[in-house]
């Protein structure tokens, strides 16, 4: 406290400044008016006496806070600011300011925290995907019955899961990866469709692509991603028949499988990170991250996806080109 006193009292310059003018107003009023020096003196102890009560006040008061910033100043990770009393107007403003601060600071922290989370959970989900086409290469070059067809197949497969963890990279930082421009929805279909032709010939499905089409604002790149997703989910869980695509004149581009559908208690969470389904556990060749791309990156885009599904029928998913407003 000893060592204190000075610093305090070097920041009381305005203070004594004031005392020192009040005295000499003092002094000339006596010298003027010709009074008593002993009634000067009386005045003189009496301001003297009043200055250093008022400073032992403000020291004390100051000394608190001082302890307590001092103590806050000492720790790594400042989580909340301790209770300080009697603050001027000047220093409550800039305790709210560290305040507000400290609490960006902490929503900033738990964003990352949840973002890396999120990250590891897609990593571990992504891995155990893409070690069934792999597993299958490492059998066939075991054994040396290595099929051109069913490697052509697997090859395929990593290629799909390693655009799926790109696209889930570039999704972090997706404004500036974002590119909108007018687009041709048939047009967009058919280029998509055209990596898949190989798969339709060998599974014996049928396509049909409506020749109506419409054009509408949104970024070519992305939304080629999730019609990749949706075709090869409806040629994964179609048997036969085929698929019927269709781009509607209010700007929704329809994807109808005759596939074996989704049950109807799976439909409210097929968007849901991770989540199989009974279709999923059934095949064994499910991850949950196919659709949960699909939603994310069609919401960042601003546009709505739904999906309708009778097990044993088919599936029908609805991508409407209408753009709201884009997320962040």
């Amino acid at each position: 406290m000893i060592k204190a006193i000075p610093l305090f009292l070097k920041e009381q310059w305005a203070f004594f400044s004031f005392y020192f003018l009040s005295l000499i107003l003092v002094l000339w009023v006596f010298l003027m008016r010709g009074l008593n020096v002993a009634v000067f003196l009386d005045a003189f102890w009496f301001m003297t006496y009043l200055l250093v009560m008022v400073l032992a006040i403000k020291f004390y008061a100051w000394y608190k806070k001082q302890r307590a910033l001092i103590h806050l100043k000492k720790e790594t990770e400042v989580e909340e600011l301790p209770e300080i009393t009697s603050l001027s107007t000047t220093e409550r403003t800039l305790m709210e300011l560290l305040e507000s601060a400290i609490k960006q600071k902490d929503e900033e922290r738990e964003s990352a925290r949840l973002q890396n989370t999120d990250l590891k959970d897609y990593y571990a989900l992504w891995a155990h995907q893409i070690k069934v086409p792999l597993s299958v290469l490492d059998l066939m070059n075991q054994t040396g019955t290595i099929d051109q067809k069913q490697t052509k197949e697997q090859l395929f497969l990593v290629n799909q899961y390693m655009e799926m963890l790109l696209s889930f990279i570039r999704l972090q930082d997706f404004n500036n990866d974002m590119n909108l421009k007018e687009i041709s929805a048939r047009s967009l279909v058919m280029k998509t469709l055209k990596n898949y032709k190989v798969w339709f010939i060998q599974k014996g499905l049928t396509l049909k692509v409506a020749e109506s089409d419409f054009t509408f604002i949104s970024d070519s790149k992305w939304l080629t991603f999730v019609l990749e997703q949706v075709i090869y989910n409806a040629i994964k869980y179609t048997k036969s028949g085929g698929l019927v695509i269709t781009c509607t004149p209010d700007q929704k581009i329809v994807i109808e499988d005759s596939g074996i559908g989704i049950d109807a208690s799976d439909l409210p969470q097929i968007f849901q990170k991770g989540y199989t389904g009974y279709n999923g556990r059934v095949q064994d060749n499910a991850s949950g991250l196919g659709l949960y791309l699909v939603k994310s990156v069609i919401d960042k885009l601003g546009h709505n996806v739904h999906i309708e599904s009778t097990v044993g029928v088919g599936t029908k998913v609805t991508i409407d080109c209408h753009q709201d407003a884009l997320q962040s």
